[in-house]
C-alpha cells in the first residue's frame, strides 16, 4: 500500500526547463503501442565479445540472443568512455549527464557533440522512469546483486552529485515507497551505533517495518513471500560471486530467483509494474579481467533475462529491455599467445582452462592475503583455476597485487590469462564503444539508440512524458516562494532540512524523504525532497507547493 496524504493543490508554476537539449534526437519509438508493464535488465559492464564467450561456454543460444534490435551508445555528457552512474541515469531519465552524477542534470564542462547544458538544468535533479511508474500506480523493483545503492540502482530510484552518497541514496530509496528491493546493502539501512553505517542515526530498517514491508534476508524466506512490500537484503554490503555464492553463502538467492520473485509480486497490481534487474558484477569480473566470475554472472544474468522473458510472452503486455550500460575490460576472444594458431583453433581446446575453474579471483586473493608467498599462490590458483603455474607467475602475482592494493585480486587474471588462456584484456577499466541491445514486446525500439533513447523508450511504452514529470517533482524551492522564506536548516549536517515560510505558515521538509510537516501535522509527498550543495538549490515536489500554499487545483498530468 502506498504512502497516501489529503494534499490541497496549486496551479502547474511555469519552470522553462530546457532538459531537450541533453536529450537524444526524436523518439526512436514513435508512436509505439502502450506496455502494461516494463522490465530493464542491465548486464553492468559488458558488451558483445562477452556475450559471445558465455554462449560457447553455455553450448547454447543465450536467452536474449534472438531480439537483439540495435545498439546503444554509451559516452556520457563529460566523456567518451562512461562510468556506471551517468550511463544509468540516461537510461533512466533521459538526460544525458556527467561522470559520477546520480540522475541529476549535468555540469556545464562537455565534451563535443554535447550540448553546454543551460544554467537551470545544471546539478537540477531529473525525473526516473521509476517515479514516473509510481506515479501512474505502477509497482515498482529493484533487483541487483551489488549493494541496492549502487551505481546502476541507484540512478533509478535517487538524485545526487555523487554516486559516493550512498547514505543518502538509500534514504531516498527507501522514501520513494519503492514495492520491492531485492539486493546487498542491509548495512546502510542500520545506524553506526547498531553496527550498520547511517551516519544520520536513522534505522532505517524498523522504518520500513513500520510501513508494513516484509523483511527477508534468505532465499528461503524469499520463497515463503507471496504479497505485499519487501525488502529482500540479502548481504550486509555486495552478494556473493556467483561463482562462489554456494559455497560461501548458499542461502543468498540467486539473480535468477530473485528476478522470477519480484515478477510474481509486482504483477500482481493490476495497474502494472516497472522492473530494473542489474547482473550488477559482470563489470567487477571483467574489472579483474577474471573470465572465471565473468562466465558464472554473465550466465546468472542470461537465466534473469530467461525469467522476464517467459513471463512477457505469457502475459503479451510487457515490453522487455535487455542491454549493458558500457563495456568494461576490453575482453577479446583471441589474445598474444593465439596468434600462431587461431586458425585451428577448437571448441574445447580454447574452453578446457574455463570448465577447469571453480572460484573467482575476488576469492582466491581472500585466501592469498594472509600468507602472500609464491608458495600459498600456486596452491591457491591450483585448486581455484586448476592451473600449475610457475614460481614466477606467482611472484608477479603478488608484485602487482601490491600495486593494486584494494584491486590487488585484478593481479591474477591479468597475469595468468595472457599464458594459460586464450582471451585477452587491453584494460582493467571501461570502454567506450557501443553495446548491443535486446528487446521484446510492444514498444520495442530498433537501430542506434544514444543511451537517453532508452528511457524515453520506457516512458513512451507506459504513457507518460519525463520533461512534465521532472516539472511536477522537482520545483526549485526558491523560485517557487519569490513571496516568502527558503532556508537550509544544516544545523545537523547528517539531517538537513528545508525550512519554507511563506502564506503565513512554516513548513519543514527533511531532505532526501518524502514528508513535509506543517505546524504538529507530517504529510507524505509523491516525490523525494532534494538539496543539490554545488548550486545551494533545494527542490521540492509541486505536491508540497500546492499544500504550503492551500491551494485545490490538480495536480498536472505527466502525459504527452
Amino acid at each position: 500500500m502506498r504512502l497516501k496524504s489529503p494534499l490541497r493543490k496549486w496551479p502547474l508554476l511555469v519552470l522553462g526547463i530546457a532538459a531537450a537539449v541533453l536529450f537524444a534526437g526524436g523518439s526512436p519509438a514513435q508512436a509505439a503501442p502502450k506496455a502494461k508493464n516494463v522490465i530493464v535488465l542491465i548486464a553492468d559492464g559488458c558488451s558483445a565479445e562477452q556475450y559471445t564467450f558465455a554462449r560457447w561456454f553455455k553450448g547454447a543460444p543465450l536467452s536474449f540472443d534472438p531480439y537483439r534490435v540495435g545498439a546503444v551508445q554509451t559516452y556520457i555528457a563529460d566523456s567518451v568512455i562512461a562510468d556506471s552512474a551517468p550511463a544509468a541515469s540516461a537510461f533512466a531519465t533521459g538526460v544525458r549527464t556527467s561522470d559520477k552524477f546520480i540522475s541529476v542534470g549535468p555540469h556545464p564542462d562537455t565534451i563535443s557533440g554535447v550540448p553546454v547544458p543551460p544554467e537551470d538544468l545544471r546539478y537540477r535533479p531529473v525525473a526516473t522512469v521509476l517515479e514516473g511508474a509510481r506515479l501512474l500506480k505502477k509497482s515498482t523493483g529493484i533487483v541487483a546483486t551489488s549493494r541496492v545503492t549502487h551505481a546502476t540502482p541507484a540512478a533509478y530510484v535517487a538524485h545526487t552529485v555523487s554516486r559516493s552518497n550512498e547514505n543518502d541514496i538509500m534514504e531516498q530509496a527507501v522514501y520513494q515507497g519503492i514495492d520491492v528491493v531485492f539486493g546487498g546493502g542491509r548495512r546502510l539501512l542500520i545506524p553506526k551505533e547498531l553496527k550498520g553505517q547511517r551516519v544520520d542515526g536513522a534505522n532505517l530498517y524498523e522504518a520500513l517495518k513500520g510501513w508494513g514491508y516484509q523483511i527477508v534476508e534468505n532465499r528461503q524466506d524469499l520463497e515463503k513471500t507471496g504479497s505485499g512490500r519487501v525488502f529482500g537484503m540479502f548481504a550486509p554490503s555486495h552478494m556473493d560471486p556467483e561463482i562462489d555464492r554456494s559455497r560461501l553463502h548458499p542461502d543468498q538467492p540467486t539473480l535468477e530467483e530473485m528476478t522470477r520473485k519480484a515478477i510474481e509480486l509486482l504483477s500482481r497490481d493490476p495497474d502494472g509494474f516497472f522492473l530494473m534487474v542489474e547482473g550488477s558484477q559482470v563489470d567487477w569480473a571483467c574489472h579483474a579481467n577474471d573470465p572465471a566470475y565473468l562466465l558464472s554472472d554473465l550466465l546468472a544474468y542470461d537465466r534473469a533475462v530467461a525469467a522476464a522473458l517467459d513471463f512477457a510472452k505469457r502475459d503479451g503486455r510487457t515490453l522487455v529491455l535487455a542491454m549493458s550500460d558500457h563495456n568494461t575490460g576490453g575482453f577479446s576472444i583471441g589474445n598474444q599467445a593465439s596468434n600462431g594458431i587461431y586458425p585451428q583453433m577448437k571448441v574445447e581446446a580454447f574452453l578446457d582452462p574455463f570448465r577447469k575453474m571453480q572460484a573467482s579471483s575476488v576469492r582466491m586473493w581472500e585466501l592469498i592475503a594472509p600468507d602472500r608467498t609464491t608458495a600459498r599462490v600456486k596452491a591457491v590458483v591450483k585448486e581455484g583455476w586448476a592451473m600449475d603455474i610457475a614460481d614466477e607467475d606467482a611472484q608477479q602475482i603478488l608484485s602487482l597485487a601490491a600495486s593494486y592494493k584494494d584491486s590487488a585480486n585484478q593481479a591474477i587474471g591479468e597475469v595468468l590469462c595472457p599464458k594459460y588462456t586464450y582471451v585477452g584484456w587491453t584494460t582493467h577499466g571501461h570502454c567506450g564503444g557501443d553495446v548491443p541491445l535486446h528487446a521484446f514486446g510492444p514498444g520495442k525500439p530498433s537501430g542506434v539508440l544514444a543511451a537517453p533513447d532508452i528511457a524515453r523508450v520506457c516512458a513512451d511504452a507506459m504513457g507518460f512524458d519525463l520533461h512534465k514529470l521532472t516539472q511536477r517533482l522537482f520545483v526549485p524551492a526558491a523560485q517557487a516562494f519569490t513571496d516568502g522564506r527558503v532556508t537550509m536548516d544544516q544545523s545537523d549536517p547528517a539531517n538537513p532540512v528545508v525550512t519554507i515560510t511563506a502564506a503565513g505558515k512554516t513548513a519543514e521538509l527533511p531532505v532526501n524523504q518524502s514528508r513535509l510537516k506543517m505546524g504538529e501535522r507530517m504529510y507524505a509527498l509523491e516525490g523525494v525532497v532534494v538539496y543539490v550543495p554545488n548550486t545551494d538549490k533545494a527542490y521540492i515536489p509541486l505536491q508540497a507547493v500546492q499544500m504550503i500554499r492551500g491551494a485545490r487545483t490538480a495536480l498536472p498530468k505527466i502525459a504527452p
